[in-house]
């Protein structure tokens, strides 16, 4: 099947030539406008300014079409700046000329808007034809351009007639565009489910004969292997009762095994069962600890405490002992002034100094007292000082106990909780145990039917054997044909 380009099938390539005919068609149109308003103004028939005007027009039109077309070959909206451009020309050429052949301008747009195969942009075209020919019209009838007669008259309609059957015939010929475009579409799209629906099934064919030849080839080795295996599971035979005597004998050696076995397991799900209860017992004892560390903890809190106040008293004393030393020597120093007044008063002062040497003593005796008492107050202070540190330290070792103690109580607890899963697993191994004694009774029953199986296979074997050899000859006929039938596939597939 040769192969075709369809170049046009692609709408970018289609626009491309439209915009490419749309300016050379333009072009044309506004050279015989440009020659005919050049050639009348030779002629005098004409003013200078339309002339420069349509040109300048004309001139600027075509620099924007050609950028539009510059930057891109295949935009569509070519075609609307050139009608454009056309019904500017148009009405400016209609309103100062008496022209006539300025109206197949219009039928050209028309006509170049129709491969764009736009609707709504053929309805919006053909209304601007309609709206300039009939401005045209009208204003060339205002300003006696035209002669408004039957004959012009029947012109007018049957060009305004062309004008709507051109846009008619586009509208007809966009509307069975996208009816043959759509079949054609629908039509590829069905071939295309056909073709994909025969490719997969003759894939699947191919693929299927290929897993099916490969089982096949299986299959022939398999029927071979079990050939020959039958002719050992004959010699295997008597190996196997053989076999089946020494179980008989190794199975009882287990059961007496299993027996052992089970009466290590009483005892030590007994002696998990005294462990258990003997770490309970210390877990208590280990709480009670707790408890009584944290009440010591708490009383040396408190007589630190208590022993602090006292610090506190004892400061306090030593100030008022300070304050009463103060005191007295002060009234020491008195008396001793008052001495020495009451000596130079003479025979008038004397009782007046043995009450200031009275005073004096007592003075010097309540110093003597105060000295004493701050002494003391030190040393009780010194005293507290050192209880406070002492009990700081047994708080801090009992700290220190608690947390051994704690840690002691969480080992204690974990052991608990170890002792508690092994036993769970002692009785799981018991369980195990019971339910292998029995296992192994059923092995017992079950070696006694393997005797008698054995001797059936033993018969068996043969006729077995000649059955491998009749399938082998027909996996290879069917072999074969699924050969046969993947090449098929392959023809299949190449065309």
């Amino acid at each position: 099947m040769d192969n075709v380009n369809y170049k046009y099938n692609d709408i970018n390539e289609r626009y491309k030539r439209l915009n490419h005919f749309t300016i050379l068609s333009i072009s044309i149109m506004a050279v015989v406008v440009l020659a005919y308003l050049w050639l009348k103004l030779a002629n005098g028939g004409i003013n200078k300014s339309l002339v420069y005007g349509v040109t300048a027009v004309v001139a600027a039109a075509s620099i924007i079409n050609g950028i539009i077309n510059v930057k891109n070959k295949s935009n569509s909206y070519l075609s609307i700046a050139a009608a454009i451009d056309v019904y500017i020309i148009y009405i400016l050429i209609g309103l100062q000329t008496d022209a006539t052949f300025i109206h197949y301008m219009l039928f050209g747009i028309l006509i170049l808007q129709i491969p764009y195969y736009r609707k709504r942009r053929m309805l919006y075209t053909t209304i601007g034809a309609i709206v300039s020919f009939i401005l045209v019209l009208v204003m060339q009838a205002v300003h006696g351009v035209s002669a408004m007669d039957v004959n012009a008259f029947c012109q007018a309609m049957l060009e305004l007639s062309v004008i709507v059957g051109i846009y008619f015939a586009g509208k007809i010929s966009i509307a069975f565009n996208g009816d043959a475009l759509g079949a054609a579409k629908d039509e590829q799209e069905r071939v295309n489910s056909i073709l994909n629906d025969v490719l997969n099934t003759s894939n699947t064919v191919k693929n299927e004969t290929a897993r099916s030849t490969q089982l096949m080839d299986e299959l022939v080795t398999s029927t071979k292997s079990v050939a020959g295996s039958m002719n050992e599971i004959s010699d295997a035979a008597y190996s196997t009762a053989k076999s089946i005597e020494e179980q008989n004998t190794m199975t009882a050696h287990i059961q007496e095994a299993i027996a052992q076995t089970e009466s290590k397991s009483v005892e030590m799900v007994s002696i998990a069962d005294s462990s258990s209860e003997s770490v309970q017992s210390n877990i208590k004892v280990i709480e009670e600890l707790e408890e009584q560390s944290a009440r010591i903890t708490e009383t040396n809190k408190k007589v630190t405490e208590s022993m602090t106040k006292l610090q506190n008293k004892t400061a306090e004393v030593e100030q008022i002992a300070g304050m009463i030393l103060n005191i007295s020597s002060q009234t020491n120093l008195l008396a001793l002034n008052a001495s020495i007044e009451s000596a130079r008063a003479g025979e008038a002062g004397r009782g007046f100094a043995v009450v200031a040497d009275q005073i004096r003593q007592l003075a010097e005796q309540t110093k003597n007292s105060t000295e004493e008492i701050t002494r003391i107050t030190s040393e009780l202070n010194a005293n507290s000082q050192d209880v406070v540190n002492s009990i700081n330290g047994s708080i801090e070792a009992s700290d220190i106990q608690s947390r051994k103690i704690y840690a002691a109580g969480e080992a204690f607890k974990e052991l608990s909780n170890n002792m508690e899963e092994l036993r769970s697993h002692i009785n799981e191994v018991d369980s195990h145990i019971a339910e292998l004694s029995k296992s192994n009774d059923r092995i017992v029953e079950n070696i006694s039917q393997l005797s008698a199986v054995t001797e059936e296979v033993t018969a068996s074997a043969d006729q077995v054997r000649n059955m491998s050899n009749d399938n082998l000859e027909c996996v290879e006929k069917v072999k074969m044909a699924v050969d046969t039938i993947r090449r098929t596939a392959d023809c299949s597939q190449n065309v």
